[in-house]
């Protein structure tokens, strides 16, 4: 994953410079070791900064659709729809489960209620991830475990009507914390696994639940 390559540097100078010490005659390794790990020492604070500013930047974009959701009084709850709903994939923001969205449309009325279409990062990630496996758990695993890195693994269970996936070794931007935007488009994990899970069952899913304890992060959708 990319924002491990400082990580594994570091490992490998520090190992490299370890057995350097303790082996006299590989005693070159111990400068090989040290400048492996001052690069990867590097590498790690660049990306950390680089991912701090970039976050930032695009923090303007979240507050001004924060905003927007405030001002047309809709509850903060995200529809993830399919491409072949609305020709991309997109979430609505919604009183209610959207049957059809008007092609093209930023704002609908929805029974008699303003509902809002937002790009998600879901919707980026997928096209990052290009054309995704038939299966889920597999569509799950190229896109956010290879393509995305935000996890080293992923389990996906069906239950009671409810998708409950399941990462381990998870590492995401927190790309809109405190701002409305967030309680209804879940964390950028949630927000790529409910996209994924849209585009892939061809169907409209909502994000239930999300809970992270350690390294470890579940999503449940509807």
């Amino acid at each position: 994953m990319q924002g491990e390559i400082g990580p594994s540097l570091i490992l490998i100078g520090v190992a490299a410079t370890v057995l350097g010490f303790l082996q006299p005659n590989l005693s070159p390794l111990v400068a090989v070791g040290l400048s492996i790990t001052a690069a990867g020492l590097l590498t790690w604070g660049e990306q950390a900064a680089r991912e701090r500013v970039l976050i930032k930047l695009g923090e303007a974009g979240w507050e001004n659709v924060s905003a927007l959701i405030l001002a047309s009084g809709i509850p903060p709850r995200a529809y993830y729809l399919p491409s072949s709903i609305t020709g991309r994939p997109v979430a609505v923001i919604s009183q209610t489960r959207p049957e059809e969205v008007p092609r093209g449309a930023f704002t609908f009325k929805t029974r008699g209620s303003p509902a809002l279409v937002l790009s998600t990062p879901g919707s980026k990630a997928l096209e990052l991830c290009g054309e995704l496996p038939s299966d889920l758990g597999e569509a799950l695993r190229s896109c956010v475990v290879n393509v995305l890195g935000f996890a080293r693994s992923v389990a996906v269970a069906e239950r009671e009507g409810e998708y409950v996936v399941e990462y381990a070794g998870v590492s995401y931007p927190d790309l809109y914390r405190g701002h409305v935007v967030g309680a209804a488009l879940g964390s950028a994990l949630a927000s790529v696994t409910a996209a994924i899970v849209a585009e892939v069952l061809n169907r409209v899913v909502e994000v239930v639940e999300e809970r992270v304890e350690g390294r470890r992060a579940v999503v449940v959708l509807r």
